[in-house]
């Protein structure tokens, strides 16, 4: 499994098998880094403050050409 997950989080020791996720793991280990700046609610990472920003109306800036959502 190591051959396969090469890159390892020096915090947790959790592999990735691309330079790009470890960088993106290695923010859970910091909290408060991405804060909401209409409620101030702090997440670990980018995805999930996106996903919360849609609860304060924020839209999707793609919409599904089938059912325009």
């Amino acid at each position: 499994e190591e051959e396969e997950r090469p890159f390892r989080c020096e915090v947790c020791g959790r592999g990735y098998k691309h330079a790009g996720s470890l960088v993106n793991h290695r923010q859970s280990h910091t909290t408060g880094l991405f804060r909401c700046g209409l409620c101030h609610k702090a997440f670990g990472n980018l995805m999930a403050l996106k996903n919360h920003r849609r609860g304060h109306g924020e839209r999707r800036r793609h919409r599904c050409g089938l059912c325009h959502k």
